[in-house]
């Protein structure tokens, strides 16, 4: 029986799929997923510009997996979750970025 990947915020189970992936020295690097295996619910991960030799199979539930979307927001100095940044135009008007509740 087939089995469905989980439902992890930000990262879309497919072949092709921008990741960021943790080597086992602990470094985060941008990668690919590359094959999906849904018997033993895993995922082939490629490191973009290294061989594939260093390719490597995550669970598909690993915390050594995360969205693109993160490493986006920690160069914004921004958390995800956290305040919504604020700025005023000249005229002196408060203009919300984001999205969020009033």
């Amino acid at each position: 029986m087939s089995r469905t990947p989980p439902a992890k915020r930000g990262i879309r189970f497919e072949v092709g799929a921008s990741v960021e992936a943790r080597d086992s020295l602990k470094n985060w690097y941008a990668a690919n997923i590359e094959k999906i295996d849904y018997e033993d619910e895993k995922v082939l991960i490629h490191y973009r510009q290294w061989s594939h030799r260093y390719d490597e199979w995550f669970d598909w539930t690993s915390p050594y997996l995360r969205p693109v979307e993160r490493v986006q927001l920690r160069r914004q100095g921004l958390q995800e979750g956290g305040p919504v940044p604020v700025s005023l135009s000249r005229s002196g008007l408060l203009l919300i970025c984001g999205s969020g509740s009033l």
